[in-house]
């Protein structure tokens, strides 16, 4: 399964891709997850940006469309005006349609995005899916992390010990409610601001990065998704389940 990634930065590619391992793994077949372990590429790979990135970054679409002399229709979404977003999804599948008709090709292509308070985004990326409906030779993944990446994380964390214990029980008394079960309401875009989700991030998990993944690669999915509701988190789940889980389906085992 060939896909190809449209995202902010690496962080958000690498949450992504890791979810998109395990729900393969967790609801496919037996051979899909020995596959993984031992040479994923046969299961899945990810198109490069052709510039040393697995995935393509959004704010560089239009160099991208340039390179790839990629023409993006303008105008109405099937008779209504674009939402935030909308010209921005439809301009990352222009381009994955060019790649598509490669040698290479295209079997599936995921829509990341942080909402940062602003759901019309979600919108706008489902506006550029439906009209890609039409003609598209792939599947399309749209995920909308309300308000951004740091939420879907806080959703899978779980403390480990006593200090990351009392560092939750501390924060649940400054902001009010338990972080990781409602971490939506995080939505300070001031990184410094008590409702923070970056900043309550980092004070869970001490800065450390390697902690920080375990929450998404450990915690199990069925908590990822009742605590992602709100996120964003257990609809892209839902998605990838939904129209990747087919594609590897229909393959035969080694």
């Amino acid at each position: 399964m060939r896909l190809v990634a449209f995202c902010e930065a690496a962080a958000d590619f690498q949450i992504a891709s890791d979810l998109v391992d395990r729900v393969l793994r967790d609801h496919g077949e037996r051979w899909i997850s020995d596959l993984l372990e031992t040479a994923p590429v046969g299961v899945r790979s990810w198109r490069g940006d052709g510039g040393g990135r697995p995935f393509f970054v959004v704010s560089a679409l239009a160099a991208y469309a340039d390179k790839l002399a990629v023409r993006v229709p303008h105008g109405h979404f099937e008779g209504q005006p674009g939402a935030a977003d909308a010209m921005m999804g439809r301009t990352a599948l222009a381009i994955a349609r060019k790649l598509a008709k490669q040698a290479e090709g295209v079997d599936a292509v995921l829509l990341l995005r942080d909402l940062d308070d602003q759901p019309e985004r979600k919108a706008g990326l489902g506006q550029a899916r439906a009209e890609a409906c039409s003609w598209a030779s792939f599947a399309i993944v749209v995920g909308g992390a309300n308000p951004k990446r740091e939420a879907w994380v806080l959703c899978g964390f779980e403390p480990q010990d006593p200090d990351e214990q009392g560092r939750l029980d501390e924060l649940r008394q400054e902001l009010g409610f338990h972080p990781h079960l409602e971490a939506h309401q995080l939505s300070a875009k001031d990184e410094q601001a008590k409702r923070s989700a970056k900043r309550v991030l980092r004070i869970l998990t001490d800065g450390e990065g390697d902690r920080e993944q375990r929450c998404w690669t450990v915690t199990s999915l069925d908590t990822l998704r009742a605590r992602g509701v709100a996120t964003g988190l257990c609809e892209f789940l839902d998605e990838v389940a939904q129209h990747l889980l087919p594609l590897v389906a229909r393959s035969q085992a080694p």
